[in-house]
């Protein structure tokens, strides 16, 4: 056993976490089998939360830190997004436009608000675990080859990825492989850096609140 998977046994807390999780994942992936599909799982959000679950059993810092740009980054543009449009009886923005459409099954949608609490367990979890600086290159890799494979077994009108309708606009600026390897340069500069720079800004306010990385 390593010292990461002995730290993610012995934490009560960290345990408790995965055990809590654990149980949101059980009810969470047949509700998007029946209310969207398989295709679902490959929105890169949804992938951070079989890697987060992981991740919290086993203690792997890297691959733990490694999701913390797209679920923090993620949740900071839904989040407001979805608030304002339930203020105001309908969608505000393109971000979280299906969360009103009543064609998509109620529930699937609903399952959609672990956007909200998932970047708080995965800052919580870092603090408990620690934070891996190779993250940022690890989540790059990781869309290198989850973007491809979502343009090629996806369907275009799913919208997977925004790889077809970016912010609920049409590509329709250049070939669809062209856009691809496009995206697989923004997420990085637009999602994933910006996303890690911040969970370490957090950790640091944190510190001098007087609560310092337990790692």
């Amino acid at each position: 056993m390593t010292a990461l998977n002995a730290t993610a046994t012995a934490d009560p807390a960290l345990r408790r976490a995965a055990i809590t999780f654990s149980l949101w994942m059980v009810f969470w992936i047949p509700v998007i089998l029946w209310g969207y599909g398989p295709q679902n799982f490959l929105w890169l959000c949804n992938i951070a939360q079989f890697l987060v679950l992981y991740s919290l059993w086993t203690g792997n810092r890297l691959l733990l830190s490694s999701q913390a740009g797209t679920v923090v980054m993620v949740g900071i543009f839904w989040t407001p997004d979805f608030l304002l449009g339930a203020i105001s009886g309908g969608a505000w923005g393109s971000f979280t436009a299906y969360m009103f459409n009543p064609e998509n099954p109620l529930l699937a949608r609903a399952t959609s608000l672990y956007h909200i609490f998932l970047p708080v367990l995965i800052v919580w979890a870092l603090h408990r675990v620690g934070y891996d600086r190779r993250a940022p290159l690890l989540q790059t890799a990781l869309a290198v080859v989850v973007l491809p494979a979502t343009w090629l077994l996806t369907e275009a009108e799913r919208n997977i990825n925004w790889l077809t309708e970016p912010m609920g606009i049409e590509q329709v600026w250049m070939p669809d492989p062209a856009f691809v390897l496009l995206m697989m340069f923004l997420y990085p500069l637009l999602l994933f850096w910006p996303g890690h720079g911040l969970v370490l800004l957090v950790r640091r306010i944190l510190a001098r609140c007087g609560l310092p990385p337990v790692k």
